[in-house]
C-alpha cells in the first residue's frame, strides 16, 4: 500500500461508516423501530468503521462495496432490534422481531448507500489517479535523460529598445461611428 493510500484509509473509513450508521438509523426510526439509545449507535459505528478500515486497504469496486453495505446493514439492523424496547404485552401473534418493512428499508438503505459510497470512492480515486499520475512520469523522464529540461532563455539587451524604431505617434486615429459627410461624399 501506498503513502498516499495509507493516508486516505481512516478518512475513507470514517465517512463509510458515518454515511451508513446516518442512513440506516433515519431508516430503523422511520420504518418503525424506535428511538435508538446512543451505546447501540456507537457501537454501530465502531463495527461499521472497522470494517470499512480494514477493507479500505486498496480500491473496491461497485459489487465489493454493495456486499459491505448489504453486510453493515444486516449486522445494524441486529445491533437496532436487539437495543430496541420490548413491547410490554405482545399477545399471541407477537413477534421478537420486525416485519418485512424494516428489512425492505435496510436492503434499499443498502441498495443507494452502496451506489453512493462507490461513486464517491470511485471519485476519489479517479482525482488520485489524475493527480498522481504526472509528477512520477516527469521524474522518470529527467532520471532518464539525466539532464533538467528548462525552456531556453532569450537574451534580453542591457540598453532600452523601442519597438517603433524611436518613431513617436503623434496622433490617434479614430473611426468610431458613420463615416463622416466630408469623407463619404
Amino acid at each position: 500500500m501506498s503513502r498516499r493510500e495509507s493516508v486516505l484509509r481512516l478518512p475513507r473509513a470514517l465517512v463509510f461508516g458515518a454515511v451508513c450508521i446516518a442512513v440506516s438509523a433515519g431508516g430503523h426510526v422511520f420504518a418503525g423501530g424506535g428511538p435508538i439509545p446512543a451505546p447501540l449507535l456507537f457501537a454501530g459505528v465502531l463495527g461499521v468503521t472497522a470494517l470499512a478500515y480494514v477493507l479500505s486497504g486498496r480500491e473496491r469496486g461497485p459489487g465489493e462495496i454493495l456486499a459491505a453495505t448489504v453486510c453493515s446493514q444486516v449486522a445494524l439492523h441486529q445491533i437496532f432490534g436487539a437495543g430496541a424496547p420490548v413491547p410490554a404485552e405482545a399477545g399471541f401473534g407477537g413477534h421478537a422481531h420486525s416485519g418485512i418493512g424494516m428489512v425492505l428499508i435496510h436492503l434499499v438503505v443498502a441498495l443507494l448507500t452502496g451506489w453512493w459510497v462507490y461513486r464517491g470512492e470511485s471519485a476519489l480515486w479517479l482525482m488520485i489517479r489524475l493527480c498522481g499520475v504526472r509528477i512520477p512520469l516527469v521524474r522518470l523522464l529527467v532520471m532518464l535523460t539525466g539532464e533538467v529540461l528548462t525552456p531556453p532563455r532569450r537574451a534580453v539587451p542591457a540598453f532600452d529598445v523601442h519597438p517603433c524604431g524611436g518613431l513617436m505617434v503623434a496622433e490617434g486615429v479614430t473611426r468610431r461611428g458613420p463615416p463622416s459627410p466630408i469623407l463619404a461624399g
